[in-house]
């Protein structure tokens, strides 16, 4: 049996839809946007998946193992993120100081630059949200995924 996608608006089957598959896919729609505005800064080589670090990194730089802990994935992972950023230019890593067996991070001016880039697309980008959306909506949206990011917090902190 083959399937064939709906003529109708997706916007009519919100009210049944699974709010955890709404949020999955709005996310991967926004980072999808957000890279191909990247893409169009002169970013060719970034991936959705390297997000994260530009997201978590420091100013002076951060420990691969404090990136993959703040960003929520293996070390391992971050690792491998870590090195395909630094073949493009965007990173630079080296031994800690204060303890030569763990690696730190550092951005790179190209790094720097980019972060630069990224915060003009999330600015375009909330310029076309508004637009979408409709005035104060993103702000109002922002404000109900932060009460849902935070819904149970005080419950594991306690127990």
């Amino acid at each position: 049996m083959r399937f064939r996608m709906s003529d109708r608006d997706p916007v009519d089957d919100v009210g049944s839809a699974h709010l955890g598959r709404l949020l999955l896919r709005a996310l991967r729609q926004v980072q999808a946007n957000a890279v191909t505005k990247l893409h169009g800064c002169g970013h060719p080589g970034i991936r959705t998946g390297h997000l994260p670090v530009f997201g978590y990194i420091d100013d002076t730089g951060t420990r691969i193992t404090d990136l993959a802990a703040r960003a929520g994935m293996t070390r391992q992972m971050m690792g491998r993120l870590v090195r395909e950023l630094e073949d493009l230019g965007y990173v630079t890593t080296g031994a800690d100081p204060d303890d030569q067996r763990a690696v730190v991070v550092t951005l790179t001016t190209q790094g720097y630059g980019f972060g630069a880039d990224g915060e003009a697309v999330k600015a375009s980008l909330e310029r076309e949200y508004e637009e979408l959306l409709g005035p104060g909506e993103p702000a109002r949206l922002r404000r109900s995924l932060a009460l849902l990011a935070n819904l149970g917090a005080g419950e594991r902190q306690d127990g």
